[in-house]
């Protein structure tokens, strides 16, 4: 006998968040905040479809962006102007540890975090000092000072007198894996790259080089 809670399946919204992907599939993803688990705010398989109501999402709200990715071989994919695979995407929808999920920050010994391409790792307070571990299902635990995902610095540095501490500039999305990126700053100014100065206002850009 069905229960109330089988009824909900009857609501495409609360269904999609439960089906696996298709091979082909368009994802309205949200890329801005991250977030510990993949938001997916919209499934279709027409690309028309998805790149409308992308934008329409992106004009409706100030302060969270969207993005439309592919499912193409078990994997998100970025897509070219024809909706087509054209490069792995920084966002995909990690296969998270439980411990990841439950820790947020205890002001002592832990906190999960997220690396600006996506990617959720823990951090962990041994001896003194911060450590970074991989909270992925099929890696767990492993200690890393790069991500994974995109191979930005993830460990603190401290500059050689010991006066302070930075963490590398955060890259934008679009700027995730791409050799031109620089992303030091002259004074206030931030160069992103000598391309694009001020950065590209969009995921994909069109001069990304790896």
């Amino acid at each position: 006998m069905d229960s109330e809670q089988d009824f909900l399946f009857c609501n495409e919204r609360i269904a999609d968040r439960f089906n696996p992907f298709y091979e082909g599939e368009y994802l309205i993803i949200q890329t801005y905040p991250s977030e510990k688990k993949l938001v997916i705010n919209k499934r279709c398989l027409n690309y028309e479809s998805a790149k409308d109501h992308c934008n329409l999402e992106n004009l409706a709200h100030d302060y969270t962006s969207f993005a439309v990715r592919i499912f193409h071989e078990g994997r998100l994919w970025d897509i070219d102007f024809l909706g087509n695979p054209s490069r792995l995407s920084k966002q995909q929808d990690w296969k998270i540890v439980q411990e990841y999920l439950d820790v947020d920050y205890d002001g002592e010994t832990n906190e999960a975090l997220i690396c600006s391409c996506s990617y959720p790792y823990i951090e962990r307070l041994i001896n003194d000092r911060w450590s970074s571990f991989t909270s992925l299902f099929d890696d767990k635990g492993r200690s890393i000072e790069y991500c994974p995902n995109c191979n930005v610095t993830l460990i603190e540095q401290v500059d050689c007198d010991g006066d302070f501490s930075f963490y590398e500039q955060p890259r934008p999305v679009s700027c995730v894996g791409c050799d031109n990126y620089h992303g030091q700053f002259y004074g206030e100014n931030l160069l992103t790259c000598a391309i694009h100065p001020h950065g590209w206002n969009d995921d994909i850009c069109p001069d990304f080089f790896n």
